[in-house]
């Protein structure tokens, strides 16, 4: 008898566990389809150099950097990982409410001296993608890109152990995987190099100049890699189907962009109102917008348009209520998330 009831008494107990499992089991499958329905709208913003020692469009200075931070902060944006990406996609990562993903190309080692201290600063991580043929064993040793002196090894991994900025591959040579025949060997070396000298698992790739072909995708996968980042700017949204091999990101241009701004006076039709928009130096396409206190982040925005030296006329509606008011003229770069230029215009009454 005293057998019989402790017969029973284990299978309850496993009736109870097997219970219990499947009630996880349940939770677990909601909740997945819980993080899948919150549909989210990403955008990843490319980065090359940051420093003040030059001033092209692939060198954002360092005040203007923070500027990015400080505006994504208060726009309440919050960085993840393409790691984490791939997870929310696979077993029901719960992303931010306004996730980014900021990438920093080719190895510069201006992102330790600038980018990591400032991102830090303000609670973002980044991505920085290694050309790994210039990245030396030692400081002695230290190579450069096109001028510019790229991180070492010792860096490298001392800045993967802090985990402000994590790293990826951007090929062995930066190479052009367009044009390559075979970019396996390229890609594969890439990887082994970040495994073996960094001692951790690349975080994705991105391709070299934006360059590849639809035979280059299967080739990334299999060299190792579970991301690469284009240069075809759109935002990930996550309800949609996503190409993990194929991110779409931003460009963040950088260098002095001094804006020559006019108004044009309309006198035979007060329903819009007009600006004149030059710059000086290399042209950029931007944005525009006209905003003022109380509008909607949907309102008040142009198709891209490019600024250069050569005046563009830029012409907004204008709802009666707006003439004889102060409101700002912005342009903003690439997907419209972070704004190149602000300033007041006054609008004739």
């Amino acid at each position: 008898m005293q057998a019989m009831i402790g017969y029973t008494e284990r299978s309850v107990r496993v009736v109870r566990a097997l219970a219990m499992l499947l009630i996880v089991a349940a939770a677990g499958r909601l909740w997945f389809f819980y993080q899948q329905a919150q549909a989210r709208e990403i955008p990843i913003l490319m980065y090359h150099r940051i420093g003040d020692e030059g001033n092209s469009v692939w060198w954002v200075h360092v005040a203007d950097f923070e500027n990015h931070l400080r505006f994504l902060k208060e726009q309440g944006y919050e960085s993840i990982l393409p790691a984490d990406l791939v997870a929310h996609r696979r077993w029901g990562k719960p992303l931010p409410r306004k996730p980014i993903i900021l990438t920093f190309d080719d190895g510069y080692q201006n992102s330790l001296q600038n980018a990591e201290p400032l991102l830090k600063r303000y609670g973002f991580r980044g991505v920085v993608y290694l050309i790994t043929s210039k990245v030396a064993d030692r400081a002695e040793d230290r190579k450069s890109m096109e001028g510019t002196p790229t991180l070492t090894w010792p860096e490298v991994r001392a800045m993967y152990r802090r985990g402000t900025l994590t790293f990826g591959g951007h090929g062995q040579t930066h190479a052009n995987l367009r044009a390559s025949t075979d970019p396996y060997p390229e890609l594969r070396g890439c990887y082994k190099d970040i495994r073996k000298k960094g001692g951790f698992t690349p975080a994705g790739f991105c391709y070299p100049n934006g360059e590849y072909r639809r035979q280059t995708l299967p080739r990334v996968k299999k060299a190792g890699f579970t991301t690469a980042v284009t240069c075809h700017a759109a935002f990930i949204h996550t309800d949609q189907p996503i190409s993990y091999f194929e991110l779409p990101r931003a460009s963040v241009y950088g260098g002095q962009h001094n804006y020559h701004v006019q108004v044009l006076t309309n006198e035979s039709d007060a329903a819009v109102f007009s600006l004149s928009v030059s710059k000086d130096g290399a042209g950029v396409t931007c944005v525009p917008r006209l905003a003022a206190p109380g509008m909607k982040h949907d309102e008040g925005w142009l198709k891209p348009v490019k600024i250069t030296a050569q005046p563009v006329t830029l012409t907004w509606p204008l709802p009666p209520e707006r003439r004889g008011t102060t409101m700002s003229f912005e342009l903003w770069g690439d997907l419209a998330v972070l704004p190149h230029c602000r300033q007041p215009v006054s609008i004739p009454p």
